[in-house]
């Protein structure tokens, strides 16, 4: 029984964990996050554009209803700077905020079920969930063409 507690508190400290090792930055031509700034500076946007770059010293948010993978298309996120460590650090950051999009999609659904949200607010819901999801599986394509090309350290 004592294995169990402790394992099931083990499990706990580690979700309620922040993630470490990497957060993705919007670089937008105007209005770029404080903590973004030095990250962003080489990237040279075009007016009313948006690119991602990842912060691998920074700490992703994932919270309820606040996800890295909401709001930004991942299309052009550019990895090629980036050593096996820091690529370690950008696949959890992916796999811990898809889990938090499914979060969020689950809670969603309960929430219209419970009449808590109408059929816009969901429909609202669905397509970000579908966005987010696209945009995991092209950080997750960014990830793999990278960790094929790095270096072994």
């Amino acid at each position: 029984m004592r294995k169990f507690l402790g394992l099931a508190s083990l499990g706990l400290f580690l979700a309620s964990a922040p993630v470490n090792g990497a957060s993705l930055c919007n670089c937008c031509a105007t209005g770029i996050a404080e903590n973004c700034r030095t990250v962003c500076a080489p990237a040279k946007p075009a007016s009313n554009q948006c690119v991602a770059r990842v912060d691998y010293a920074g700490e992703a948010v994932i919270a309820d209803g606040d996800n890295p993978l909401y709001g930004i298309s991942l299309l052009s996120l550019d990895l090629k700077d980036a050593a096996r460590p820091e690529l370690e650090g950008v696949r959890r950051l992916l796999e811990d905020s898809r889990r938090g999009v499914e979060k969020d999609r689950k809670a969603s659904a309960r929430d219209f079920r419970k009449g808590l949200i109408d059929d816009a607010a969901l429909l609202v819901n669905t397509r970000r969930y579908e966005d987010a999801i696209v945009n995991y599986y092209l950080g997750l394509r960014a990830y793999r063409d990278r960790l094929s090309a790095a270096p072994r350290r």
